[in-house]
């Protein structure tokens, strides 16, 4: 189970208090029990009598099929997608979320979920098979009470799990009178929940009780136009069989303005999870335990120069702790380890007509410490070695970073922007064994010029460099110390006259990563990298679009000589991509606005790379060749989209025919490396592949 809890600001404090259904989404009972979806259909029921949804097996009907047209401002939303990811793998995502206003003072939410992975030629063949349905209904009492229940099922098919939860609310809701003579605002909330909880993997059926309290408020002590303060407590525990699974988060913020210059907001959270799942003959249970605050304060100096600073601390610290569940198992070591974050960010901005600048400077400190208990009553021989075995983990980590924006405007269609960062990385470990020790420094800068010229007529040029610089400090791993520099270059422009348009960006890079020991010379490698992309569109008629794509990548490794500045080249890989067609769109004569595309073309892809490999022998042993591999996917391909008023959907199909040829060329030597065989090289592969994707978004206001 995993869990995550951060303060909001005060805008999500009073979107989060007033919606009842996240009190228990977000509560941490996401892993519980229900067996079916039994449960969702008696919620349909709990209306009122002139009100019934039926579940029905998903076929050409709908999922939910509806009998009696519900209250207007009824709201349902599905989306769905489904796409072939690869030769042999497919997947699956569906959302269903509704909601529906059953009468003046009930509610109901719910929402249906799932998600597939599939691989034909995997055994068994689905790599993730997801299910989860949950529903919230509840109902206002009148006088500050309401009340409700809320259900949640899951299931994964591919890891043998099922969980689920049913639980029943009461709550209460007050004004706080007394802060302001005319407060009318200010609010607490009281709600308490309890109820039944399964979960089963593993072989195990556990089954118990969940319960827990929620206890908000929200202050406006300086009024209804200034932010309140916002305060929660959440408590909740279930308790299945031997394990036990615990949740406690405290939350406060409040934010003030000093003047009309200057504001500052602070938060603090404290966060505590205790979570079990057996382990071989053992429970374990992991402790979270996290203490964390934040303050910032914004001071604006001018209209034209403004100030931010950022802190934040945070004290998380985990327990890995074992209980055996028979007495003939052997007991795990108990281990965990406390943290220190600390993290700070001070930002100045500068603006005006022509000129535009920030600068940020920042600093993130994080240190980790292991330690452990001595529950399997070790020897204190025993005892230090094993805790100075886990001390090696410790880490402590600085990392302080600069960082720059200029943006220039010399003339009104002109931009000129300089960008630069700078970022240095101390990773120190106290003890000796630990080899860790480095340090990574990292500079860049990039300078871009936008121009807008006549005729629809744009270009962009932008240069950059960067430098890295890593460094072990330990002996062990110098051999690692490595040099990097790299130079990109990016020119561009788009015109758009008329009912032609074209669009051309291009990107070549150069890195040259040289080692600092001179036995490491031949791990130094050159690469360059050159992209290109041509977008054209022709407007043939009002609803004819004519497009035409292509994108080219081209990159080259080579062995780096830095004294002499020389390379040798190692592998080639060059891919073209091209893909051509006809769009034809047209509107709907509908009351609601409608619009359909279709697009007949063509696509073309290929990709050609050369290297070195090793060509094995029928007598033992293998020799050097030089391969040349080619790989073709070609075949037309066709879209269709359609926008009818809250309808969205859009499907495409590629038929792929895939060929792949190898040729080879003996060299002299041995290789060391990726290995063939005379049968492999000899093989050609001709298959055809249909490529599809389906995406479907509904969103239904009113039935």
């Amino acid at each position: 189970m995993k869990v995550t809890s951060t303060a909001v600001s005060a805008a999500g404090w009073k979107e989060h208090l007033k919606s009842p259904y996240s009190q228990f989404a977000s509560s941490g009972w996401q892993w519980l029990t229900f067996n079916s979806y039994v449960a969702l259909v008696v919620l349909f029921f709990l209306a009122t009598p002139s009100i019934a949804q039926s579940l029905v097996d998903a076929g050409n009907l709908p999922l939910v099929a509806r009998t009696v047209v519900p209250p207007p401002d009824s709201l349902l939303l599905l989306s769905s997608r489904a796409r072939r990811v690869g030769i042999s793998t497919y997947a699956q995502q569906t959302n269903l979320l509704g909601y529906l206003r059953l009468s003046g003072r009930q509610q109901l939410r719910y929402r249906l979920q799932s998600e597939w992975i599939y691989d034909s030629r995997g055994e068994p063949p689905f790599v993730r098979e997801d299910y989860a349905a949950d529903a919230l209904h509840t109902i206002n009492l009148g006088g500050g009470w309401h009340t409700g229940q809320f259900v949640r099922y899951e299931q994964s098919r591919a890891n043998a799990t099922r969980t689920g939860l049913w639980v029943g609310r009461l709550g209460y809701e007050h004004g706080v009178a007394g802060l302001r003579p005319t407060d009318s605002l200010s609010v607490m909330r009281y709600v308490g929940f309890g109820g039944v909880v399964q979960d089963i993997r593993n072989g195990r059926n556990d089954v118990g009780v969940a319960y827990g309290v929620d206890f908000s408020t929200l202050l406006f002590v300086k009024g209804g136009a200034a932010p309140p303060l916002a305060v929660r407590l959440l408590g909740t525990r279930a308790q299945l069989g031997p394990r036990v699974w615990q949740r406690l988060v405290t939350e406060g913020y409040y934010e003030h303005a000093f003047d009309a210059y200057s504001n500052g907001s602070v938060r603090a959270a404290y966060r505590a999870h205790r979570a079990e799942d057996y382990v071989p003959g053992n429970v374990q249970r992991i402790q979270s335990d996290t203490l964390a605050g934040q303050a910032s304060w914004v001071y604006r100096v001018s209209d034209k120069i403004s100030f931010r600073s950022d802190n934040s601390l945070a004290l998380p610290s985990r327990a890995f702790r074992y209980r055996q569940l028979g007495p003939e198992t052997d007991t795990l070591q108990n281990l965990g380890y406390r943290q220190r974050e600390l993290d700070t960010r001070q930002e100045v901005r500068l603006g005006s007509k022509k000129i535009q600048a920030v600068v940020v400077f920042g600093y993130r400190e994080r240190n980790r410490a292991y330690r452990l208990e001595n529950n399997r009553l070790l020897s204190p021989s025993r005892y230090e070695i094993a805790l100075t075995r886990e001390r090696i983990r410790d880490i402590n980590e600085q990392t302080t970073q600069w960082q720059g924006e200029l943006t220039w405007l010399p003339a009104p269609r002109q931009v000129l922007s300089l960008t630069s960062s700078a970022q240095l990385l101390r990773v120190a470990a106290p003890s000796k064994d630990n080899q860790q020790d480095r340090d990574e420094a990292q500079h860049t800068m990039r300078l871009t010029w936008t121009s807008r010229w006549r005729g629809a007529f744009r270009t962009t040029v932008a240069v950059a460099g960067e430098y890295r610089q890593f460094v072990f400090i330990r002996a062990a791993l110098s051999a690692e110390n490595y040099t990097d520099r790299l130079l990109h270059w990016e020119p561009g422009f788009t015109w758009a006259p008329g009912k032609f348009s074209i669009r051309s960006t291009y990107h070549l890079w150069v890195s040259y990563q040289v080692r600092d020991r001179a036995s490491e010379q031949l791990r130094n490698r050159a690469s360059r990298v050159l992209e290109q992309q041509q977008n054209l569109t022709y407007q043939l008629r009002p609803r004819l679009l004519a497009t035409l794509d292509y994108s080219r990548r081209e990159n080259r490794v080579g062995l780096l000589r830095w004294p002499a500045f020389k390379e040798s080249p190692l592998d080639t890989t060059i891919t073209h991509d091209l893909n051509g067609g006809m769009r034809y769109s047209w509107s709907g004569r509908r009351s609601q606005p409608t619009n359909n595309s279709l697009r007949l073309g063509y696509r073309f892809l290929e990709q050609r790379t050369q290297g070195r490999a090793a060509l094995l022998q029928d007598a033992g042993g293998s020799s050097l060749i030089y391969l040349r591999a080619l790989t073709r996917q070609q075949g037309p391909d066709i879209a269709y989209e359609r926008r009818a008023g809250s309808l969205a959907l859009s499907t495409s199909l590629w038929l792929q025919q895939l060929r792949t040829l190898y040729r080879y060329r003996p060299g002299t030597g041995a290789f060391v490396g990726t290995s063939y065989t005379t049968a492999d090289l000899a093989r050609t592969t001709n298959q055809l592949y249909p490529y599809f994707e389906v995406a479907l978004a509904w969103r239904v206001r009113q039935w």
